[in-house]
């Protein structure tokens, strides 16, 4: 499955977020804020979206904003250390999966991934045999 992750900071978006997930089998993808993560979702066609929300060019509330407006359904994470309950009800609102606060462990990660991606596979699962049904 192809996740993107979009973050400014080189650290965070290979070693704590990228590295994990390719260690677990998923095919990753690299955007370096909401600009690039819009210009490489398109290009990749991802299974699923991680996001910072506090990046310079485009933020993630806006990248999420123009994901949400192009169609995508999709399973979106946030990463952020912004706690403000008001950019967590903002973004909330925009139909995230989770909110993962930094500093984050690996399996905390990879945890709301998978389950973020079953959630997509059981729905597609679904949505096949009702077409078998018809």
């Amino acid at each position: 499955m192809k996740i993107l992750t979009v973050d400014d900071s080189a650290l965070s978006r290979k070693r704590f977020i990228s590295t994990p997930l390719r260690e677990s089998g998923y095919e990753v993808f690299e955007a370096v804020n909401g600009a690039d993560g819009l210009v490489k979702f398109a290009e990749h066609n991802p299974d699923c979206v991680l996001t910072d929300l506090l990046m310079p060019v485009m933020d993630g509330f806006s990248f999420v904003e123009q994901l949400r407006k192009q169609g995508y359904k999709g399973p979106i994470i946030v990463l952020s250390a912004d706690i403000q309950r008001t950019s967590r009800e903002r973004i909330e609102s925009l139909g995230i999966s989770s909110f993962i606060n930094k500093p984050f462990e690996a399996e905390t990660l990879l945890r709301e991934v998978n389950a973020a991606l079953h959630s997509v596979l059981e729905a597609q699962t679904l949505n096949e045999e009702e077409l078998r049904c018809h």
